[in-house]
Parts: C-alpha cells; sequence; structure tokens
C-alpha cells in the first residue's frame, strides 16, 4: 500500500476512536442524576403535601408556643411553683424543644426538626421576658442582654445551615412573646428596646442571606406589637420616645431591603420593592397620629431628605425607583398637613414638580421624570377639581396663569427633545 494511503487510514481510524469516546462520555453525562436542572429527579410537591407538612407544622408550632405561654401564666396565678422554678422550667423546656429538634433535623426530618427548634427558641424567648417584666426576677438590663444573645445566636445558626424556617419560627416566637404575656402595665421602653432587638437581628441576618420572608414577618411583627401597644398604653407624655421608635423602626425596613437587593441582586420581587414604602406608610399614620402638624412635616421632611440620598447613594434598579417614588409622595403628602391645602399646597407641589424635571433631564433619568410628571398632574388635577372653587376670580387668574406658563414651560422642554426621546 502506498505509505501516504496507510498513513491516511491510521489518521482516520484515530479520529473514528476519538468521536467515539466523546459520543461515550457525552451519553455519561446525559444520563446523570446529580444535575437536577438537567434531569428532575422529583416533581414539585402536591397542594396536599404542602397544606399537610408545612402549613399545619407552622400552625402546631403557632399553637404550642401560645399554650406555653398559658402555662406559665396558669401555674404563676395558682401558686403551682414558685416564679423562679416556672422560669426555670421555660428555660429547661426550650433547651429541650431545641435538642428535639435537632435530633429530628439530623434523621432528615428537616422542617419538623427546624419547627421544634424554632419552638424552642421562641420558649426561651417567652422565659427571658417572663423572668424579667412579667415575675421580676430578672433584671431589665440581664434580660435586654440575654434578648441580645438568643438573637444573635438564632441569627448566626440560621445563616450558617441556611435555614430561613428557623429564622422565621424564631421571629414569630420573638414578635409573638409580648402579645401572648401581657403584663397590664405600660413597658414602653422595654418593649421597644426588645422589638428593636429583633428587628436589628433580622437586618443582621439578610445581610448574609436573601430572606424575604423573614423580612416580612419581622414586618408584620413590629407592626403588630406596636399597634396593639399604641392603641392600649400611648400617651402624650411618650410623644418624643415613641416618635424615636418610629424612626428607628422606618430605618431598619429602609436599610434591610438595600442590604438584599445589593448584595444578592435579587430579581424584581414585589416584596423587596413594597417592604419600604409599607413601612414609610405605618411611619406617616404612627407620626401624624401623635405630633402637632409642624413637627409632622419636619419629621417627614427628613425622612423623605433621608429615603432619596438611600435611593440616590445605595441603591440600584427597581429599589431605587421605589425609594426614590416614596420619598417623593411622603414629602408631598406632609405639604397639605401643616400648610394652607389650597394654592399653597398646589405651588409647592408645582415647584417640586418643575424642580425634579428639571434634574431628571441633566442627570438623565428617567424615573425622576416620571415621578415629576405624576407629581405635576396630581397638582393640575387639584388645581382644577378643589382649588378653583376655593378661590376668588383675582386668585383663580393668577393660579391659572401660574400653572399655564409653568406647563408651557415643561412642555418646551420634551418639544427641544435634548435627550433624544423621540428616537428611542
Amino acid at each position: 500500500m502506498n505509505p501516504d494511503l496507510a498513513q491516511l487510514a491510521r489518521t482516520v481510524e484515530e479520529l473514528s476512536r476519538r468521536v467515539e469516546r466523546l459520543e461515550a462520555m457525552i451519553a455519561q453525562r446525559a444520563v446523570r442524576s446529580d444535575r437536577p436542572y438537567i434531569v428532575p429527579t422529583s416533581p414539585r410537591a402536591s397542594l396536599e403535601s404542602r397544606v399537610g407538612s408545612q402549613y399545619l407544622n407552622r400552625a402546631g408550632v403557632i399553637a404550642l408556643l401560645v399554650g406555653i405561654a398559658f402555662f406559665l401564666n396558669w401555674a404563676f396565678v395558682n401558686h403551682w411553683i414558685g416564679p423562679a422554678a416556672i422560669v426555670a422550667v421555660g428555660f429547661i423546656a426550650g433547651i429541650g424543644l431545641f435538642a428535639l429538634g435537632e435530633w429530628f433535623r439530623r434523621r432528615r426530618y428537616g422542617i419538623f426538626g427546624l419547627s421544634l427548634e424554632g419552638l424552642g427558641i421562641a420558649a426561651v424567648y417567652l422565659t427571658l421576658w417572663a423572668a424579667s417584666e412579667y415575675y421580676g426576677i430578672l433584671l431589665p438590663w440581664a434580660a435586654f442582654g440575654g434578648m441580645v444573645l438568643l438573637t444573635t445566636a438564632t441569627a448566626f445558626v440560621a445563616v450558617i445551615r441556611n435555614s430561613e424556617a428557623l429564622a422565621i419560627f424564631a421571629a414569630i416566637g420573638g414578635f409573638g412573646t409580648p402579645l401572648l404575656l401581657s403584663t397590664g402595665r405600660n413597658l414602653e421602653s422595654e418593649l421597644f428596646a426588645y422589638v428593636l432587638v429583633l428587628c436589628a437581628g433580622m437586618v443582621l441576618t439578610v445581610r448574609f442571606r436573601p430572606w424575604l420572608g423573614l423580612m416580612a414577618t419581622s414586618f408584620a411583627g413590629a407592626l403588630a406589637v406596636s399597634v396593639v401597644w399604641f392603641v392600649n398604653y400611648y400617651r402624650k407624655p411618650e410623644q418624643i420616645e415613641t416618635a424615636i421608635f418610629f424612626v428607628l423602626l422606618l430605618a431598619a425596613f429602609t436599610v434591610a431591603p438595600i442590604l438584599v437587593h445589593r448584595r444578592f441582586a435579587r430579581p424584581r420581587d414585589p416584596l423587596l420593592l413594597l417592604i419600604s414604602p409599607a413601612s414609610m406608610l405605618m411611619f406617616l399614620l404612627g407620626a401624624g397620629t401623635i405630633l402637632d402638624s409642624e413637627t409632622f412635616l419636619w419629621v417627614v421632611q427628613i425622612a423623605a431628605a433621608a429615603f432619596l440620598v438611600a435611593s440616590w447613594r445605595f441603591a440600584r434598579g427597581e429599589l431605587q425607583v421605589s425609594l426614590f417614588v416614596t420619598a417623593i409622595a411622603a414629602s408631598a403628602a406632609s405639604i397639605p398637613v401643616a400648610l394652607d391645602a389650597h394654592w399653597t399646597t398646589s405651588a409647592i407641589w408645582l415647584s417640586g414638580g418643575v424642580a425634579l424635571v428639571i434634574v431628571g433631564f441633566l442627570k438623565k433619568l428617567p424615573f425622576v421624570r416620571w415621578g415629576a410628571l405624576g407629581l405635576i398632574v396630581v397638582t393640575v388635577l387639584k388645581v382644577f377639581i378643589y382649588d378653583l372653587s376655593n378661590l376668588g376670580q383675582g386668585y383663580r387668574i393668577l393660579a391659572l396663569s401660574i400653572l399655564g406658563v409653568a406647563l408651557l414651560s415643561l412642555s418646551f422642554l420634551y418639544q427641544r427633545d435634548w435627550l433624544g426621546m423621540r428616537k428611542q
């Protein structure tokens, strides 16, 4: 055989072997079971399975937590054992439940084990609160330190295990504690410090894990405790302390979404975008109830300015838009509370809208321009529907003249098309 032909035949044979080996490797990879995104290993759990394994589990945790609280109260009222013994039983029960949950978790009963661990943590929260505020056998600073340590340890364990369920169960127990063991006394400072510790634990946790469920649970818990206290115990002399508490809560639920969004780059999520506006709404309602109109105006303007700074410096994407719109809405809503609701409010809104349009053009920020346009539209509707019917003829002419000039000027900016929006 010709040597060249022989060499060619050997080359073709070698290439054929390589192709066969590659095909075999591809075939083996296609059937691997450790890649669920290629070959799903299990179908999604049915609705019945989720109800039975998850929702009944959470309901059971809450029921047992309420039962423990009732037991602590009943044992004390009926003088079965002394306060020290009751507290000791509470600590032992909490530690025992956590250990039992760990035993189940290690045997791959994950949710069930975590629920018992969360119940154990909640039982310790109940015991610390009862020992300090209910039975008075633990000094407030000692109970506060214990709650700080417990909250920190819970956050650490939840982060290490990557278990949002444990964090949520513990949060439910933590926020439920003052609701279940009401002393009948106004413990404002102790209660506020306790709630802020729990919120700080939530912020610390979401710094390392993007757990929106924990954030929502903490918000609902803080809101529930605040509302119950406010309805039953708030008095005018506590105005300043209560306002500071509202400000710190607003800060916690503004920082938490920013941390999650910046660190984990979460996609558009309604809960992530709505938690800060919801906290601002609660802040407006609370501050508006306890502060006089002038103080309320300045406090809200400062809070809105803080939101603008957070939007500008720390937030990105949809969260930036959410914080910006919340700031503009809060600032605008507070103006008619302290100032003339007729032409003064409209003049300030219109001036703010014009200023924001100019900033939006200079910085080339569409969401700023859209926010400004929204504020201007509201102003125009207010002028025609409300203001004109409450102004004299001369003031009507003046108001319409100013409004017309401002709108035509803004229209001119858009018609110049400096940003090339018509081509977009």
